[in-house]
């Protein structure tokens, strides 16, 4: 089998200077030795690794794909080499979380890790769900808290649901729970349309048929929430964000599956973690159940 180390170390080579000559320098090695390297490696897949125009490489759609394979690699190569070396080397644990789980739960969570894994090199990162899920292809990150993407190269586990909740001034809405009909009276303070928040309500609105002229929109959520409490509108945001926010703002369900997201555990699928980032998972696991 071609995809080994070695032929992994060649191929990212060519890919970080887009030159068969160049790869071929750095690692002290023949130029058409690469290139044979590099054919290999296109014959075993049945693929094209690279466009040829001109002098210029670039990469395919398969290229680009066998990259993150390779890095990977790579990646899990050198820690076993540190790991079986030396038993008594820290392991490391790469954690990725959205901003939705970081603002909430994440605090509490490093704090039950840190007490039952003494000897766990933990680096942690706040971070939007588009940008996890290319850490984690990037090898940047070995696993995430974050709303699941259809991507078949994830392997996703329940942890919670965020419900997604009405914030109003007592003085516009006194009551915790508000009817479709009352809310059409209302006026709608959202994100923007194409927004991960607004691809996820609007089935909601298109199902109870709120009119857009009743929409104000805005990036902010500060600008939101400052809006719903001056009385100009009602915001629709995640619980999550809500829970620790001042006093003159309550929340106000319309009891809807439809204003749910799933936060799931994420990880690439045939990805090695080293026991302390297993053990990370399921105290992660354990943690959601029984918060």
């Amino acid at each position: 089998m071609y995809y080994d180390s070695p032929a992994s170390g060649n191929f990212l080579a060519v890919c970080g200077s887009m030159s068969m000559t160049k790869a071929a320098r750095q690692l002290h090695m023949a130029q058409p030795a690469v290139s044979r390297a590099i054919a290999e490696l296109e014959e075993f897949y049945h693929v094209s690794l690279f466009d040829r125009i001109g002098r210029r490489l670039y990469l395919t759609s398969a290229g680009t794909a066998l990259k993150q394979y390779a890095e990977t690699i790579l990646s899990q190569y050198e820690e076993s080499v540190s790991v079986l070396r030396n038993e008594s080397t820290v392991q490391k644990c790469r954690l990725c979380v959205s901003p939705a789980a970081g603002e909430t739960i994440l605090a509490d969570l490093i704090e039950v890790i840190s007490s039952r894994l003494k000897d766990i090199d933990l680096t942690v990162g706040v971070h939007d769900d588009a940008v996890i899920a290319g850490m984690l292809k990037a090898n940047d990150c070995d696993i995430a808290i974050m709303t699941p993407e259809k991507d078949p190269l994830f392997h996703t586990v329940p942890l919670y649901k965020d419900n997604y909740v009405f914030a109003a001034s007592s003085g516009l809405i006194p009551q915790s729970h508000i009817l479709r009909e009352h809310l059409l009276k209302q006026r709608l303070l959202l994100q923007p349309k194409g927004s991960f928040a607004r691809n996820l309500v609007d089935p909601y609105l298109e199902k109870i048929s709120f009119p857009s002229s009743q929409i104000w929109e805005s990036e902010s959520e500060e600008a939101l929430l400052s809006l719903a409490e001056a009385g100009f509108g009602i915001a629709l945001l995640p619980q999550s964000r809500l829970a620790k926010r001042r006093g003159s703002l309550h929340t106000v369900t319309a009891g809807s599956e439809l204003l749910q997201r799933k936060i799931c555990l994420v990880i690439m699928k045939g990805r090695f973690l080293n026991q302390k980032t297993q053990a990370c998972m399921e105290i992660i696991r354990d943690y959601c159940r029984n918060r």
